[in-house]
């Protein structure tokens, strides 16, 4: 219930008590989706964490952050130096308003679309993630402007009996939420509309006035956060809190825990469940190999038969019909080699004896090898199905040498490879590698057929691949130079004052055998003359 309406409304209660008045000193963000304004307050600071992450937002408050040296960026330095005035919550939305003397900081919670963005005191809006459509600038401005915000809690007024169903009551009420809404009819027990929304104005209370909690099923690696008097939850343990903020904090934290712990059991199962597969049916092999026996005596015998019948024997003879002395004196037929002389023919079936026996001893010594490993790797696995904490899997990771560099940041991101992004005129998406490796992971993996690749014509450079969402959609001139620009910028030329760019369809682009990295070959291309510059209304988006 992080992300609930009442939640919400408590936690800004909340926090207005703790920083109003504070002065607002930065704000930045080092991590993809994660706002954080720092706050002075009598000596003491005070760090404001607000998430946009579509599937987790939150906002979250800190008395310590430990900002990075690298990799962060400054953010609304309009807002700075300004007196925190109210934080506020829209009396119909998932908008929280943070006021200032210099303008307002909006907190929207809307799915995709979530977003914080800062308004100045003239109405402008600047936005900290690009919003999907850069020209809806004036109806979010005429909503914030239109909404009623709040700083007390938001109770809902009592409903008078039968005079409206639950469904035109959630219609009406959109910021219930469906956990309050599950809560009600588990309370309940009965369809009845009447009870059902006099529980949920009963549940809007207790979320009001009852200790929060985190419910935490370790088994499941679930958590979740709630009022103590909540039901719908299951549970190996609850944590109660005094405050919500205390509560969200803890939350956040535990939950980071549980994604962590449940990506290292996946990795470990994964790679216990291949390993297991893998030994069994190589342990299956051997056992079939060495139930079929050596052959080392009867090729031994032949050998033996053969160089008895050496006399007999003929340089091209395919077979020889022997006496088998060893068995009842009955015939048998020998099949020889026949571009071999007689005496490489006995060595050929002395050496498959020997050869037999060596293949029968490594078999049985591979065997109980095997069986070793299979029984070593069934003993971790016990160790792994009875692991609770982080610390023992790790020994496990390391156990089995797992590589755990995949788990060393949590990345929630549609980018599968790291380059440097940019987007133009809030819009149109440009990617550029970093190095020759990075290039062609851009090029030849990332880019799809229809994009626009630029490079710097007879210097090196980074590739640049600008995203075409809409193949029917014809990409302007201006954004196709503001590209060039900076595959421009982005090469050995960036210093020069005009530079020839080569650019073209990913689809004629190709890339050789023995090709080497970052080099490719291009079927047709046009050129743009153009000067190496991150261009205006060009945007460098930071990642984490």
């Amino acid at each position: 219930m992080i992300k609930n309406y009442f939640f919400l409304n408590r936690l800004i209660i909340e926090a207005n008590e703790i920083l109003e008045g504070s002065l607002l000193t930065s704000v930045f963000s080092q991590e993809k989706d994660i706002l954080v304004i720092e706050l002075l307050k009598n000596k003491s600071k005070y760090y404001l964490e607000i998430s946009v992450n579509p599937g987790f937002p939150f906002i979250n408050l800190k008395e310590n952050y430990n900002r990075a040296k690298k990799n962060t960026i400054d953010i609304f330095n309009e807002i700075l130096e300004a007196e925190l005035k109210t934080i506020e919550i829209s009396d119909s939305d998932r908008i929280i308003r943070i006021n200032s003397g210099k303008g307002s900081l909006y907190f929207l919670i809307r799915g995709k679309f979530t977003n914080v963005c800062y308004q100045s005191k003239n109405n402008e809006l600047q936005y900290f993630k690009n919003p999907p459509d850069v020209n809806n600038d004036e109806a979010l401005q005429k909503e914030l402007n239109g909404s009623i915000f709040i700083q007390k809690f938001n109770s809902l007024p009592p409903i008078m009996d039968g005079s409206i169903s639950l469904s035109a009551f959630q219609k009406k009420y959109p910021i219930i939420g469906k956990e309050i809404i599950t809560e009600a009819k588990t309370r309940c027990k009965v369809e009845d509309d009447q009870k059902i929304i006099n529980e949920i104005i009963e549940i809007i209370n207790e979320i009001k006035n009852e200790e929060p909690a985190v419910f935490i099923d370790e088994n499941n690696f679930q958590i979740n956060l709630s009022i103590k008097t909540f039901h719908i939850f299951s549970h190996t343990s609850i944590i109660k809190f005094k405050d919500i903020l205390d509560a969200i904090g803890y939350f956040i934290g535990k939950r980071h825990y549980f994604l962590q712990l449940e990506l290292k059991k996946k990795k470990i199962r994964k790679h216990l469940d291949k390993e297991l597969s893998r030994i069994t049916s190589k342990l299956n092999n051997l056992k079939i190999s060495l139930d079929r026996g050596s052959k080392e005596k009867e090729f031994n015998k032949i050998g033996n038969l053969l160089l008895i019948n050496l006399a007999f024997i003929r340089h091209g003879m395919q077979s020889i019909e022997v006496i088998d002395i060893y068995n009842d004196n009955l015939p048998l037929n020998i099949k020889l080699v026949e571009s071999l002389s007689p005496k490489k023919n006995i060595d050929y079936y002395f050496d498959k004896s020997r050869n037999e026996k060596i293949r029968f001893e490594k078999s049985q010594q591979l065997y109980k090898k095997t069986t070793d490993q299979f029984l070593n790797i069934k003993q971790i696995e016990e160790k792994f199905i009875s692991a609770k904490e982080i610390e023992d899997l790790n020994y496990i990771m390391k156990e089995l040498k797992i590589n755990d560099k995949a788990y060393d940041r949590q990345h929630d991101h549609e980018i599968k490879f790291n380059f440097k992004e940019y987007v133009i005129e809030g819009r149109y998406k440009v990617f550029v590698g970093k190095d020759s490796k990075n290039n062609d992971l851009l090029t030849t993996k990332f880019a799809k057929q229809n994009d626009y690749w630029f490079h710097a014509r007879s210097v090196p450079g980074s590739h640049v691949v600008l995203r075409v969402e809409n193949s029917k959609e014809a990409v302007p001139k201006n954004i196709l130079k503001k590209a060039a620009s900076l595959a421009a910028f982005h090469s050995k030329a960036k210093t020069a004052g005009l530079v020839p760019v080569s650019f073209t369809q990913k689809k004629y682009v190709v890339k050789k055998k023995g090709m080497e990295p970052g080099k490719v070959a291009l079927l047709k291309e046009d050129v743009l003359i153009v000067k190496p510059e991150i261009p205006q209304n060009c945007e460098f988006i930071l990642k984490d």
